[in-house]
């Protein structure tokens, strides 16, 4: 897995190299080849969850580690579509970056690949973790778009510029909530299943709630036009690290189920 792993650090690398090329120069020869790197880094990277996948016989998700490569995954390749879907370039001069600390932060932990305890061989926990990985890259896209949006609204770039990044990110708000509703759901099944309780008072179901009213406030302000603007744009930035706080501070810091 790490050779696949080190490949797509350095494909990423030079995708970023490319794609910061390209804004500078408008070069579409640079343009398509920034796209081109970056995919086949993708690609890579899913060569090393297949392995992964293959030499433990279950999803990448049991552990810190394999968390970390998967988010990094997901968030790649959500960048990936907004290419292809979008034609736009930069919102993964943030994401990219994002993912490329984690897949760093992995190494750093890295750990042995195992069976999946009984408790976790079902696949309510594999739908809970895949939907919840998902929502936490379309919330890295968020952040990334509007973060860019308050840089540029600074800057006093064209309102078009500022309305593609608003509409990146609350278009990634309102699916990143849906995978993240769908993610609770799955989560309550399979804590029915494991502990006989739809809830429990811990951590990170708490710090869970929490993030989903966070970001229904958000989808919610999205759609009020009077609320759209600089204050969301922060609200969705500050949300990001809410996020990131449910997912490895409240596991690193507090006992849960949930921890690592």
């Amino acid at each position: 897995m790490k050779p696949f792993l080190y490949a797509s650090l350095v494909l990423y690398a030079l995708s970023l190299i490319t794609v910061f090329a390209y804004n500078f120069t408008k070069n579409l020869k640079l343009e398509g080849v920034s796209k081109a790197i970056l995919s086949i880094g993708l690609l890579t990277h899913t060569a090393a969850l297949i392995q992964r996948i293959v030499s433990t016989g279950h999803a990448p998700m049991a552990s810190m580690y394999e968390t970390l490569v998967f988010y990094s995954w997901t968030t790649v390749l959500v960048s990936v579509i907004v290419i292809f879907r979008y034609k736009e370039r930069v919102t993964e001069i943030i994401t990219v970056p994002l993912s490329m600390l984690a897949i760093f932060f992995a190494l750093a932990n890295e750990k042995p690949g195992g069976p999946l305890t009984l408790i976790l061989k079902t696949h309510w926990f594999e739908t809970h973790v895949t939907a919840s990985f998902a929502a936490y890259a379309l919330f890295t896209l968020a952040f990334s778009a509007a973060l860019l949006f308050l840089i540029q609204n600074f800057r006093g770039i064209d309102k078009d510029e500022l309305k593609k990044f608003q509409d990146i990110a609350g278009r990634s708000i309102l699916w990143g909530f849906a995978f993240f509703s769908a993610s609770m759901f799955a989560g309550a099944v399979w804590g029915y299943l494991a502990w006989g309780a739809y809830w429990m008072w811990e951590p990170k179901i708490i710090w869970s709630f929490i993030v989903w009213f966070y970001y229904a406030g958000a989808m919610h302000a999205f759609y009020v036009k009077e609320w759209r603007g600089t204050g969301l744009s922060i609200a969705t930035v500050l949300g990001f690290f809410v996020v990131i706080f449910t997912y490895l501070g409240v596991s690193m810091l507090m006992k849960s189920s949930h921890s690592f």
